[in-house]
């Protein structure tokens, strides 16, 4: 079994940081192996940042992604730069305020960036909904584990708001599973 997350959107949106701790949390997991890729421009803000992990019950022979399970896109860019490497049977993710226009069987828009914004009023909880989202669609992670390497990565007052967004992510998905997702569209050309 080999199983790709790809985590792709600009610098800024924490999608190296998300990468870094769903890896972790895998780390320790009994017969799971995980491997962890990262991308990024030289201009930290705004420039491309992407983190792709590879999980299987081998060793990992190549550590780099081949067909993605899911792809989480929070830029236009992310977008368009990995949407081919996407299984034909993987679930596009997007930031409905940063993807436009998107192109795939199964494509989940979700606001992200919103949320953070009205919820939390910090931008850089994006990645922490996001984790607690993703959990829902791979069963590899576990919300305790996930947890666990969040609180290793914080402290303090930041490590309360980002346990916040986490659950909040995994309520938002939880939600949206149990409503059937109205906004998963499937189509040859999907506008968002």
């Amino acid at each position: 079994m080999r199983y790709e997350i790809g985590m792709s959107g600009t610098g800024g949106q924490g999608t190296i940081l998300l990468g870094t701790i769903l890896a972790e949390s895998l780390s320790n997991k009994d017969g799971i192996f995980v491997a962890q890729t990262k991308a990024y421009d030289p201009a930290v803000r705004g420039s491309k940042a992407e983190s792709f992990l590879v999980i299987s019950d081998e060793e990992i022979d190549w550590h780099g992604p081949f067909r993605l399970d899911i792809l989480l896109a929070l830029s236009q860019d992310a977008y368009e730069h990995n949407i081919k490497r996407l299984k034909p049977e993987g679930i596009l993710i997007i930031d409905p305020q940063f993807v436009g226009k998107a192109a795939w069987g199964k494509v989940l828009s979700f606001p992200f960036t919103q949320i953070a914004r009205n919820k939390f009023n910090d931008e850089r909880t994006v990645n922490m909904i996001c984790a607690g989202f993703l959990i829902e669609f791979c069963s590899y992670l576990s919300a305790e584990s996930v947890k666990s390497a969040i609180s290793s990565n914080f402290k303090g007052k930041v490590l309360e708001t980002n346990l916040a967004a986490f659950k909040e992510g995994i309520e938002s998905a939880r939600q949206g599973l149990k409503e059937g997702f109205a906004n998963i569209e499937s189509s040859e050309d999907t506008q968002i």
